[in-house]
């Protein structure tokens, strides 16, 4: 974590510093928190580090938690489009596929194209999904506890746009026309 305590005994360091002083004793200084780059980039590993933990006693990583996430939320789906989904290539789709099939979370079945594989939750699959999404939504509580619901609710719609919106988030999520 970012807070420490300093050397002489004066409480906790200030995370960002906003005055002289604070500079002084800070952890991160304050330019560094004038950088969305920064902010963001730091926020998305510490939530995920913090969902990762969360996760561990169901032996799920977090990459996994989405992949049956999607597939408790919109039933069996092709490879290909959970990769999409989850912005992740072919091979690292199959890897976690791979992975979850060995826990007995989901099979892969023979899609409408027959070329194809779809993949689908188990009963044990929707059981262990059911659990993690308890455990990360007991863990985002705890993160996101210092925003009041309206600024939960901001951060989320305007991340969103990112997504929605013409820029180079939103062509990284794009569907090719040939697929």
């Amino acid at each position: 974590m970012f807070i420490d305590i300093d050397d002489q005994n004066q409480g906790p360091k200030p995370l960002v510093a906003n005055t002289s002083e604070d500079m002084e004793r800070s952890v991160i200084p304050g330019t560094l928190f004038a950088c969305e780059d920064f902010v963001l980039s730091t926020l998305a590993l510490t939530v995920s580090e913090l969902l990762e933990e969360a996760l561990a006693p169901l032996d799920l990583r977090l990459r996994e938690y989405r992949l049956l996430l999607v597939l408790l939320g919109e039933g069996p789906r092709a490879q290909s489009s959970i990769g999409r989904a989850l912005g992740i290539d072919r091979t690292s789709v199959v890897a976690l596929v791979d992975g979850l099939e060995r826990k007995g979370a989901v099979k892969r079945v023979r899609g409408a194209d027959r070329r194809a594989y779809d993949v689908e939750l188990t009963p044990k699959g929707k059981r262990i999904a059911t659990n993690a999404v308890s455990r990360v939504n007991a863990a985002e509580e705890k993160i996101f506890a210092p925003l009041a619901s309206s600024e939960r609710e901001a951060l989320r719609v305007l991340s969103a746009r990112l997504f929605e919106e013409p820029g180079p988030v939103a062509a990284r999520y794009q569907i090719d026309e040939g697929e």
